[in-house]
């Protein structure tokens, strides 16, 4: 383009066409005629303006990385991983009682450091009852395990190969009144069976004849989930068609003491009432109970 010519055009008509045409050919050159005929727009403004897109590209960038951390956590540092999901307790126990009468003792040993370490600490604390100084509701002593023809096993098919007990509804960590969630924990653990997922501990049939393969469980999805709620489900003894489906939604955090099976089958096989927890606590390996 003949830079005089269009400097003698600049104030017609013309010259407005023409540069509307340039506008759709090239905004990049537009740019340029209007700081060389100063068309409205000052050198400070355009300044401003690329100031001003330099920001936003910078603002832009930042937010992407953030999406991406620059340090991952290598998952191959398990001593890391271990520190993280350390439990306080290796084992909890719940003393039983039916009607007053006590049956005995139902041991479970944990698995530490725990696949769902805010759940296994809420249940090793409510077991404890290391919060019952401030808030009175939090721990399981004298709370009742639910009660109806689908916890008692009597060969007319209702059983349901578990047991569970709701607390009072208040956690030992974090917030008492608010549901414990730990998604990151919850996907790393995450396991499939025909039906849907459970997760934390993977379950696979024992080897020890002498293990009946019961899992002590937590919510951590559907109702009552991230709170007191726990239960005890016999996976192992099920018939085949149930096992690991007796798991779904919940989070596996360890298993029944074999030499407490007794305990568990005389609350399932009684027509008394409902069972209850007349003391509970936690304790580590070689501490005893």
């Amino acid at each position: 383009i003949n830079l005089v010519f269009l400097h003698k055009m600049h104030h017609s008509r013309h010259f407005i066409l023409l540069l509307v045409s340039l506008v759709s050919q090239n905004e990049g050159r537009v740019a340029g005629f209007q700081s060389i005929f100063d068309l409205g727009s000052s050198k400070s403004q355009i300044s401003k303006r690329r100031t001003s897109r330099s920001f936003h590209d910078t603002r832009t960038t930042v937010v992407t990385s953030s999406a991406f951390p620059l340090f991952a956590t290598d998952p191959s540092n398990k001593s890391e991983t271990s520190n993280k999901n350390q439990v306080s307790a290796d084992s909890i126990f719940f003393d039983i009682e039916i009607q007053g009468t006590p049956i005995g003792r139902l041991i479970f040993h944990l698995t530490n450091p725990s696949p769902l370490p805010l759940h296994a600490e809420n249940i090793v604390q409510l077991a404890k009852g290391s919060r019952r100084g401030i808030d009175p509701k939090a721990h399981y002593e004298g709370c009742e395990f639910d009660y109806s023809p689908a916890t008692i096993e009597d060969g007319m098919g209702r059983y349901r190969w578990g047991h569970s007990l709701r607390g009072r509804g208040r956690n030992a960590i974090g917030r008492a009144d608010q549901a414990i969630v730990d998604r990151e924990n919850q996907l790393q653990a995450t396991h499939s069976c025909f039906g849907g997922q459970y997760y934390g501990v993977e379950y696979f049939p024992p080897d020890d004849e002498t293990d009946p393969g019961v899992i002590l469980t937590v919510p951590v999805l559907g109702p009552g989930h991230g709170s007191s709620k726990f239960s005890i489900v016999r996976v192992g003894e099920s018939p085949k068609e149930w096992q690991e489906r007796l798991l779904l939604n919940s989070g596996a955090i360890g298993k029944l003491d074999p030499s407490c099976l007794e305990v568990l089958q005389m609350m399932a096989r009684q027509l008394v009432g409902p069972p209850t927890v007349s003391k509970a606590g936690a304790f580590k390996s070689g501490e005893g109970e």
